[in-house]
């Protein structure tokens, strides 16, 4: 069944179809508001809150964009409010962002494997806050197109875009900035 069937099967009282959007759903948004807020139990609250705001507010939902942005949407403002509320800096960690801990690498691959995941680290810590939460969206959700991002990120399809592509710019740049450092 598709989004905007399910959503309709919803609004008419049928349970089971808002338990098919929490399926399709709740991992990969986990995931992402893991990635900002770095504390597995408060994601873990917070993807609730989601899913409880977005059965309160479903009838609001009107299918200009995809279901999938919408929830992106409401997953990411609570994400925001959760960080003022605690007036943290959230430092973003490639190994949870992406989940690579739970790839490990071979014994003799160790040592590179660190390295290059702490210059990840590094590198993703200097980006500005959009940049960042496009990163985390295209490596949880591959197939995520850009003007999907755009949508939960409310920018320009254009700005995605073009962050997105200059972001491998910039970590060559700030490779090439490090070597030249311990020369």
């Amino acid at each position: 069944m598709e989004d905007l069937e399910l959503v309709k099967s919803v609004l008419n009282g049928n349970i089971n179809s808002f338990n098919e959007i929490i399926y399709r759903y709740e991992s990969s948004i986990y995931r992402f508001i893991l990635a900002m807020v770095k504390e597995p139990e408060e994601a873990k609250d917070i993807t609730q809150d989601v899913f409880i705001t977005l059965y309160n507010k479903l009838y609001t939902y009107r299918g200009k964009s995809k279901l999938s942005s919408w929830i992106y949407q409401i997953a990411r403002n609570k994400s925001i409010d959760y960080i003022r509320r605690n007036k943290r800096i959230i430092k973003l960690s490639i190994e949870e962002a992406f989940d690579i801990s739970s790839k490990e690498p071979m014994p003799e691959q160790h040592f590179e494997f660190k390295e290059t995941k702490e210059e990840l680290e590094n590198f993703i810590k200097c980006l500005d806050d959009i940049t960042r939460q496009i990163i985390i969206l295209k490596g949880l959700n591959e197939d995520m197109k850009f003007s999907d991002i755009a949508d939960i990120l409310n920018v320009n399809v254009s700005t995605v875009k073009t962050k997105y592509y200059r972001l491998w710019d910039k970590y060559n740049k700030y490779l090439d900035e490090k070597r030249c450092k311990a020369l």
